[in-house]
């Protein structure tokens, strides 16, 4: 049985459009929507501005259907066993996700088309964080308590930086690791000013010096200390 075929038969639940027979406006596309919209992102990412999936102007390549494909895949299966998992039906955006993803479809409700968009950014950053967690001691971490409100002093090891696209704002986090394989985030807006001077003191460092504050965090069942009230602190040796 399908994710689909499960999700039908364990939840009743239905939409706003479902309740009061909204007819939204439906985008033809002239191929696999998920592929355009991995074509799209690339053509983004290398610096060329801003395409809609459904432009005309995007070139798709055989990358960009094996990329789709991944995509497709691991979504897929993590959204199965999710529903297996749990009790609670899913959310109306979930389902609507799963069935895009089971559908190879040509068209959508223009709600939908959002989904497509974020797909490959989802990927790219739940593939990081998918090799944090075999790399990574991210199952379970101590409880702070009272002492996350404790400044102290962290000599960290700089690791990666994805991007987290939210509705309103794109989310910039800096991942460290301590010398017990311990993961530790810094979250940063992109439009944060300050940006291009982080980025430039991370550059060609092995080991930072924080004095922060830190409190218990979780992505996706990914256990890290996030950090706060931090500051970096000169090395005597340095």
């Amino acid at each position: 049985m399908t994710t689909t075929g499960i999700i039908q038969q364990r939840s009743n639940l239905m939409s706003f459009s479902d309740i009061f027979d909204v007819k939204e406006k439906i985008t033809e596309f002239k191929d696999d929507p998920l592929v355009l919209s991995c074509a799209r992102k690339e053509y983004e990412d290398n610096g060329h501005g801003y395409l809609s999936i459904d432009s005309e102007n995007i070139t798709v390549t055989d990358e960009h259907r094996v990329l789709a494909e991944k995509i497709r895949d691991y979504y897929t299966k993590k959204f199965f066993w999710r529903v297996l998992s749990e009790v609670r039906p899913l959310s109306d955006y979930r389902r609507r996700l799963i069935n895009l993803l089971e559908n190879r479809i040509q068209s959508c409700k223009d709600q939908d088309c959002g989904i497509y968009y974020k797909l490959p950014y989802f990927y790219e950053e739940d593939v990081v964080y998918e090799e944090f967690k075999k790399t990574l001691k991210t199952d379970k971490i101590a409880s702070l308590g009272s002492s996350r409100q404790n400044i102290m002093m962290k000599s960290l090891e700089f690791i990666k930086t994805t991007s987290s696209r939210q509705r309103k704002r794109n989310q910039i986090r800096y991942w460290f690791k301590d010398d017990n394989e311990f993961l530790y985030g810094i979250e940063l807006t992109s439009d944060n000013p300050l940006l291009p001077i982080f980025n430039d003191y991370l550059a060609g460092r092995t080991s930072i010096l924080f004095e922060t504050r830190i409190a218990e965090d979780r992505i996706d069942n990914m256990y890290f200390y996030k950090m706060f009230s931090y500051k970096f602190v000169k090395e005597q040796n340095a």
